[in-house]
């Protein structure tokens, strides 16, 4: 199905120029925008439609843009707002310029797993700060944004329908229990062959893994 040229954010009509999806098995969207600084939006945004049967999960995510709003643009995409796309309830973010861990493992990328980890802990502890339980780590929803001066890297976090702001928060609640998983699926992204860790399924928070080395990835 040809995607529609038209966009309605907070009711208004906005003119899409070009609409390209992201994922075939998700209804994801990178939009190129006419007039966009009427609207104060970016020539791109990216368009997340609510998945069917996904409702609560989709009011579950645009609470937590709300709740982290001091995080976007920063550790999460710029929530713009909910709008209307091809004939479902839709999300506006912002594009993050950046490559997912489950493709930089795969890929031909030099990066310091020392400076990785450093960067997941920060993302993560970011969400402990704000009481917020993130319950989807996986390499997918993380993304590396490369800076050609280091200090500026970091890791932002993607897909927020399943955030929790528990009112009883528990130690094993902590995001930066996921940093281990998330370092040990790395490594087994870059090398296939290397032996599973037994805890390397399991994403939740507060669940420790192996420490990340910190000597270069180098993937040919």
């Amino acid at each position: 199905m040809e995607p529609c040229k038209t966009l309605y954010l907070n009711d208004l009509p906005i003119n899409v120029t070009k609409a390209e999806r992201l994922d075939p098995k998700r209804t994801v969207f990178r939009l190129t925008l006419s007039s966009p600084l009427s609207y104060n939006l970016p020539s791109t945004v990216i368009v997340k439609q609510q998945k069917i049967g996904w409702e609560d999960e989709f009011q579950q995510e645009i609470q937590a843009y709300k709740s982290l709003e001091t995080l976007q643009g920063t550790i999460i995409p710029i929530f713009f707002g909910r709008d209307f796309f091809n004939g479902l309830d839709a999300l506006v973010i912002s594009e993050v310029k950046g490559i997912t861990l489950h493709d930089l493992a795969r890929g031909n990328f030099d990066v310091h797993q020392k400076e990785l980890k450093m960067h997941l802990e920060k993302a993560l502890c970011a969400f402990d700060r704000h009481k917020a339980v993130y319950w989807d780590a996986k390499p997918d929803n993380f993304l590396f944004c490369a800076d050609n001066i280091p200090e500026k890297s970091k890791v932002m976090v993607v897909d927020l329908e399943q955030v929790e702001f528990p009112h009883d928060l528990q130690p094993w609640h902590h995001n930066s229990g996921s940093v281990g998983n998330l370092m040990s699926k790395f490594r087994n992204g870059q090398n296939p062959n290397r032996p599973l860790s037994p805890a390397g399924a399991c994403y939740q928070p507060g669940v420790e893994d192996e420490e990340g080395r910190s000597d270069m990835i180098d993937i040919q």
